[in-house]
């Protein structure tokens, strides 16, 4: 009987405990970053779904990662299919408004949909990019959070050292 109180008092501390972290992390899931280029080279890195194996993280962690293009690419109605020893999933551009937005829906085999946004901002040193998921994470899942942001993170720096490398200028 003492080894059940254990473990019930355990078990109850450790909801408490997760339901109070989840209560201090915001849902919503955000980066951005300054990028010392013009708001079209930034834009268009951005819509050219074959491009982001230059920049986005994901590549560089998984070298099996097999991808597939369709769509009209670049642009609206584009997307990427890959398949990995890490799982499987897509990326499709939804809509784009030059040279403010672009909308994209990210999905992963077995799980939900989420819809992101890229905002981009003409700046006095280039262009300001926000990379953000539009649906907030349920409350017991805020904790994601923590795991997918320095993934955005890790992208936009990746976008900018591209956007800023004077070689890669189009």
């Amino acid at each position: 009987m003492k080894a059940v109180r254990k473990i019930l008092k355990w078990s109850l501390i450790t909801i408490i405990a997760f339901t109070t972290f989840n209560g201090f992390i915001s849902g919503k899931i955000e980066s951005s970053i300054e990028i010392n280029a013009p708001i079209e080279q930034v834009y268009f890195k951005v819509i050219d779904l074959q491009s982001w194996s230059t920049w986005t993280v994901w590549w560089q962690r998984d070298s099996t990662m097999k991808t597939k293009y369709n769509g009209e690419l670049p642009g609206k109605g584009s997307k990427i299919s890959w398949k990995s020893g890490e799982g499987n999933g897509s990326l499709e551009i939804l809509d784009c408004l030059y040279p403010e937005s672009i909308y994209n829906k990210l999905s992963f085999t077995g799980m939900p949909s989420y819809y992101g946004v890229w905002n981009f901002e003409e700046i006095e040193s280039g262009t300001k990019v926000t990379w953000e998921f539009r649906d907030e994470l349920p409350f017991f899942i805020h904790f994601m959070q923590l795991l997918i942001s320095p993934d955005l993170k890790e992208g936009l720096e990746g976008l900018k050292k591209v956007c800023e490398d004077k070689n890669s200028v189009e």
